[in-house]
């Protein structure tokens, strides 16, 4: 770990000479201070010294407003290994004071700037910014309809395989497809042949609500269900052709929110319906798959699987040409969003949706001395799901 600080005090000495102006500019950067002390024998040992306490003690308060004090112990040695030696990475300037000798020992204030994003890469590149301690698994409930021949497969209504080994083989490619998909990422997903005889009858429904897909989700260890609905129907345009509609959501379950999304529309080339459909599943379901997958890999690194989402309502006009900086300015100063979704726009109010680890309740004291560019706001109201900020005359 010495190693890699004595790496980063040269690199910070020499960005401190040349780092552009529009380092201090940037939304994304937040400044810390630090002041420490050294025994060292010579004032460049003890400059030294102090620069290396400043870069490890400002990463370590940082990476645990990030994702815990318990999160961090648990992954100590993984994070001094793997981020604090990479500093130099998320620390791009530093700028120390001057040198007081007090008696014996020296002393000095190394002021730094820290890119939020780029300590957010690392931590994401380690699985650690997820609230989830594990790779999600997935469970996929995927509905057949066969519009052509009157039949419809679900894997979770046994009774439903009967003399439908068409609709049986297009589970399978689908299921195939999108646990390759999913791989890539070191994700998994839930091999359904067999598994229909341990549903209970109660939940082998057609239309699943959403404690139906509670339940199959504890049941089977899922965080994450697939919630599909793949279509067969004859082409508008052409009697021997057929038209293949595939909408595959990706919900977290713990909250029924939606973090993946794909709609797909196929027409075949003419020929026998079975035979013409399958060809073009084979041709397409992989890209749909990759498609969905990499969808649910990015809502894991952002720290969106496992957060809660909260609503938040600032009342008070945000001006249409700052909404972007607005947003980003918000994300500097609140640690514990993991991602932000603009929802509303009234004539008086702006409502966003924030993925984060904190309850309202917490939530809202992280935003008691929200400032952004001298306009000052302040939760005047909260539930468990919306915090209301009122713009301060």
């Amino acid at each position: 770990m010495k190693k890699g600080l004595m790496l980063l005090v040269g690199f910070i000495m020499a960005a401190f000479m040349c780092v552009p102006t529009a380092w201090a500019q940037s939304a994304d950067m937040i400044e810390r201070s630090f002041t420490g002390t050294s025994e060292a024998s010579t004032p460049q040992a003890a400059r030294r010294e102090i620069q290396e306490k400043a870069a490890q003690k400002i990463s370590e308060d940082l990476i645990k407003e990030l994702i815990g004090e318990e999160r961090y112990t648990k992954n100590k040695t993984l994070i001094q290994n793997k981020i604090e030696k990479l500093s130099n990475r998320y620390i791009p300037f530093a700028k120390p004071s001057e040198l007081l000798q007090e008696g014996t020992s020296y002393k000095m204030t190394v002021n730094v700037k820290v890119s939020l994003k780029d300590l957010k890469t690392l931590l994401q590149e380690q699985s650690l910014l997820s609230e989830n301690d594990t790779v999600p698994l997935a469970l996929p409930l995927i509905t057949f309809t066969d519009r052509v021949d009157l039949k419809s497969f679900r894997w979770w209504k046994p009774e439903e395989g009967a003399n439908k080994a068409f609709l049986i083989s297009q589970n399978r490619h689908f299921e195939n497809a999108l646990r390759g998909a999913f791989q890539k990422y070191s994700f998994y997903l839930v091999k359904t042949s067999s598994l229909g005889l341990q549903i209970p009858r109660s939940y082998q429904n057609e239309r699943l609500s959403l404690e139906d897909m509670q339940f199959l989700s504890h049941y089977f260890g899922a965080p994450v269900i697939i919630d599909g609905q793949v279509q067969y129907t004859k082409s508008a345009e052409s009697s021997s052709r057929y038209r293949i509609d595939v909408k595959l959501t990706a919900l977290q379950v713990s909250n029924g929110r939606p973090i993946a999304d794909v709609s797909r529309k196929f027409e075949t080339e003419t020929g026998p319906f079975e035979s013409s459909v399958d060809k073009k599943v084979r041709e397409t379901v992989e890209a749909t798959s990759q498609e969905l997958a990499s969808q649910v890999y990015e809502a894991w690194q952002r720290g969106s699987l496992g957060a809660t989402v909260l609503r938040l309502t600032f009342r008070g006009k945000i001006p249409f040409n700052q909404k972007e900086a607005f947003k980003e300015k918000l994300k500097s100063q609140v640690r514990e969003i993991h991602n932000i979704r603009e929802r509303l726009v009234t004539a008086d109010a702006e409502a966003y949706e924030v993925d984060t680890n904190l309850n309202a309740r917490d939530f809202a004291a992280k935003l008691n001395h929200l400032n952004i560019d001298g306009r000052k706001w302040t939760p005047v109201s909260t539930s468990d799901s919306e915090i209301l900020l009122q713009l301060q005359r």
